[in-house]
């Protein structure tokens, strides 16, 4: 018999989407969607998370200028180091316009996840300081059931079902205070990434590789059911390097002002990975049968003429041999996008200052996305014209007494994807976000702060369904999400 088909379009569709997204995390954890714009992650510091990441023309002291603007790591002394860590609990949902299933609604099962940081910077003297961080502006996990309540298996699962990433940013600096009101700062930055997928692969996407029909005929125009699943895919890899910069500027306009920049490149990922395929659903595949005259029906005991053939049958040797379902090498990339934020801090009254922030993000230079497997078939390019994106951070920090600091923010931001890549794997929309926090410091040589974030999340249409095409025809339901974030940071000052 020959070979079945050619290309397994529903598992190309979502490995397109989710290795570059996969390059984006945490070494330490693997933050939930997105808790910025896109699958960004700004809750790289408790203090600063109080304020709503309001902070590029001001700094906490806690060495997380590093990331938010290095200028600002200049005006300290002697050697200060935090550690600290971001809980995130997100909560999501998917409801389907009209009740395909008997379950109308389908909830998002991430469990809460850890993401931690940690920076060291040291004033070499009244001009002059260097620093050492890892933080993860980027990163994704979402994990959605892979069957129904009925048993039947969720839409969703054909575009992703448990899709974690990890990766880390490592970022010496260097900042100088170049006169009385400016300084500068910056470093280079290593991203080192590694990532697992999976998802559900949809037999009646496939295109059976048969010379007498149409180019692009797929399985489902022949009868196979939508979403019929007779795979499961993971991809796994690590060790992805890029390069990049992180650089700021800091200005004191006044003795109670002063204004901020800062800008990171972009960075490119050139990823390596393996992708494994297991077959499922041979019972279901079993009974489903194609029978003369179906271009689908094959010679099974070799009399010259086409006998009725169960899918099971066609399907099997793709796993095995020279078939295209064998484990096999995947190559990608990905531009990370630049970052541009601006600000200022005013210093109110002696004890209240008052931060805001603009951000930019170049999410259009995510416009596709190539992948190259081992199998030359399975060969294409993905499309996402994402879009840039913009948000808003105000925050206000009071000190309530010599040791204890209240701090307030909001910040909104405007989504990347557009409305017809809204997807499980990011089903992000417009967000508005509440901080609290609180700073002690009990001693001179340490700090404790604690800070609590309210993600509120727009809702927003989308789709479970798969397509090759970007359309909003395809949306088909409501996502909504939403996520408790809690953050805690210890720093020495030594």
């Amino acid at each position: 018999m020959r070979p079945f088909f050619t290309t397994p379009l529903d598992s190309l569709s979502l490995l397109a989407v989710v290795v570059p997204l996969a390059l984006l995390a945490s070494l330490f954890g693997t933050p939930t969607p997105g808790q910025a714009q896109g699958f960004g992650v700004y809750e790289q510091g408790t203090c600063v998370m109080s304020t709503g990441g309001a902070t590029v023309a001001s700094s906490c002291g806690d060495g997380s200028s590093i990331y938010f603007n290095p200028a600002n790591l200049v005006g300290g002394e002697g050697t200060t180091v935090s550690l600290g860590a971001t809980v995130i609990d997100a909560r999501g949902s998917f409801t389907y316009d009209s009740p395909v299933y008997p379950q109308r609604e389908v909830d998002l099962e991430n469990d809460p996840i850890p993401a931690p940081h940690l920076y060291a910077a040291h004033a070499v003297n009244d001009r002059v300081a260097v620093g050492l961080g890892t933080y993860a502006p980027y990163g994704l996990q979402t994990v959605w059931p892979v069957r129904l309540e009925n048993g039947d298996f969720f839409d969703g699962a054909f575009e992703g079902y448990n899709n974690s990433v990890q990766a880390i940013y490592v970022q010496p600096t260097a900042a100088y205070q170049l006169t009385d009101r400016l300084a500068v700062g910056g470093g280079p930055i290593v991203a080192i990434s590694s990532v697992e997928l999976n998802q559900v692969v949809d037999l009646a996407s496939v295109e059976p590789d048969d010379d007498a029909l149409p180019e692009g005929t797929t399985l489902g125009e022949l009868g196979v059911p939508h979403h019929t699943a007779f795979a499961t895919s993971t991809l796994e890899g690590s060790g992805a390097v890029g390069y990049g910069a992180n650089f700021g500027v800091s200005y004191q306009v006044t003795n109670r002002v002063r204004v901020g920049l800062r800008g990171t490149t972009p960075i490119t990922i050139n990823y390596d990975g393996e992708v494994a395929f297991e077959q499922v659903n041979q019972e279901g595949l079993q009974e489903l049968v194609f029978v003369p005259p179906s271009p689908l029906a094959q010679d099974v005991d070799g009399d010259g003429s086409a006998d009725p053939t169960p899918a099971q049958a066609l399907v099997a040797g793709e796993f095995q041999g020279d078939g295209n379902l064998v484990t096999q090498d995947v190559e990608t990339e990905l531009t990370f996008p630049a970052q541009i934020v601006t600000g200022a801090s005013i210093q109110a009254t002696d004890r209240l200052q008052v931060l805001v922030d603009y951000q930019y993000t170049r999410w259009s230079s995510f416009e596709e996305i190539p992948l190259d497997f081992e199998k030359d078939a399975l060969d294409r390019t993905r499309e996402e014209n994402y879009d840039d994106t913009h948000a808003l951070r105000i925050g206000g920090a009071y000190d309530v007494t010599d040791q204890f600091t209240a701090r307030v923010g909001y910040l909104h931001n405007t989504p990347a994807a557009p409305d017809e890549v809204v997807t499980p794997l990011l089903p992000e929309a417009a967000r508005n976000q509440l901080t609290v926090g609180l700073g002690w410091k009990p001693i001179e040589l340490l700090e404790i702060n604690a800070s609590y974030q309210l993600l509120l999340q727009n809702d927003r249409r989308g789709r479970v369904r798969s397509g090759d095409s970007l359309t909003t025809d395809l949306n088909n339901g409501l996502y909504q999400f939403g996520a408790n974030l809690f953050g805690t940071t210890l720093t020495l000052h030594l």
